[in-house]
């Protein structure tokens, strides 16, 4: 099985390089390109590319619709497809369908909620030219099979991943009033800070996402216990070591919002606080792996970081189990293994075998 793996964002030589040298984690990309021995088109390949399609596709309608063109006018030297999100998935999935394209199609969803994400099954049926669909929550799951109509065949959960050789429990000392957060999508850091405000601890937000370029800013003063900025994966790695807790505030919402960063955080060990909104329900058993606090509630959140600072060995106790549920549920090796029966999966079924 020829595989071609379409991913969103840009997975360079340079990228190797870092990741070699032990200042970024693995990437799922790369791990599943080595296992499958498959090839890969990314953002770079767009930007190189001068296919007038491809090259209208990236202007009309960004570049994950790009490289969706670009892999569907490669894939006469392929058997397979693995789109690494639905905002490449979908606009591969009408050119399969409108082409009559025999390669199967494996899709990570990360979430279907946007109506004009469910426009493409509903109206366009793509659901035809997908033949695995990979979900990380059981609301993504439930509304695949019961809104969007596909098979419960096609539609697996799993849990997403975080590289546990990269992101581990460390010998840093820990600093017991020190409180770290991620992350930039949909985060809730008024409330956070709200929280904190005035209380004898420190907090370090670490604002911004690998994935995303555009600097995330306060929204207003911070206090004087509270610092703000943006730090790459090995310093982050360094704040989570050093943090008595973790924690991820984020607004309510039907996407499992803040995943990678909570998954990132139970693998170094710590105990996180966590929002329970619509989407994050799967990951964290409350009061076992970590603490879930209801979205936009300053009160809730204060409450949970007094009781977790003030008991550390309880702490420690929930970081012990959080990263078990890692290195049994949640690894990335784990991860790459359930990607590669998905694809082959979806590949003998649409195939017959």
């Amino acid at each position: 099985m020829r595989c071609l793996i379409l991913a969103a964002g840009r997975f360079d030589d340079k990228l190797r390089a870092e990741i070699a040298a032990g200042r970024e984690p693995r990437l799922d990309v790369f791990e599943l390109s080595r296992v499958l021995g498959a090839q890969s088109i990314d953002f770079g390949d767009v930007e190189r590319s001068r296919d007038p399609l491809v090259r209208l596709a990236a202007r009309s309608a960004g570049k994950s619709a790009a490289v969706a063109m670009l892999g569907f006018q490669q894939r006469a030297h392929y058997d397979a497809f693995f789109t690494t999100g639905e905002d490449i998935g979908l606009p591969l999935a009408v050119l399969m369908k409108a082409g009559f394209a025999k390669q199967s199609h494996t899709m990570i969803a990360h979430t279907l909620f946007p109506a004009k994400k469910q426009a493409f099954f509903r109206f366009a049926r793509v659901g035809s030219a997908i033949d695995r669909v990979l979900v990380y929550s059981t609301s993504e799951e439930r509304l695949a099979t019961d809104k969007l109509g596909l098979p419960a065949a096609k539609v697996e959960r799993l849990y997403y991943h975080a590289d546990q050789q990269f992101f581990r429990p460390q010998d840093t000392a820990l600093e017991p009033d020190l409180i770290c957060a991620a992350g930039q999508l949909l985060r809730d850091y008024d409330s956070l800070v709200d929280a904190v405000r005035d209380l004898p601890v420190r907090l370090q937000i670490a604002a911004g996402s690998p994935w995303i370029e555009r600097p995330l800013e306060p929204r207003k003063a911070l206090p004087s216990n509270v610092s703000w900025g943006r730090l790459n994966r090995f310093e982050l790695r360094g704040l989570y070591a050093r943090s008595a807790i973790a924690v991820v505030p984020i607004l309510q919402n039907h996407y499992q919002t803040g995943i990678a960063t909570i998954l990132e955080m139970m693998a170094m060990g710590k105990c996180v606080i966590a929002t329970r909104t619509h989407g994050q329900t799967d990951t964290i058993v409350d009061g076992v792996t970590g603490v879930y606090v209801p979205p936009g509630d300053p009160l809730a959140l204060r409450r949970a970081i007094e009781r977790m600072i003030a008991d550390p060995e309880g702490a420690a106790r929930m970081g012990a189990e959080a990263r078990k549920f890692i290195e049994k549920r949640a690894s990335l090796d784990l991860f790459v293994e359930r990607l590669v029966v998905a694809i082959q999966s979806g590949h003998a079924a649409r195939n017959g075998s």
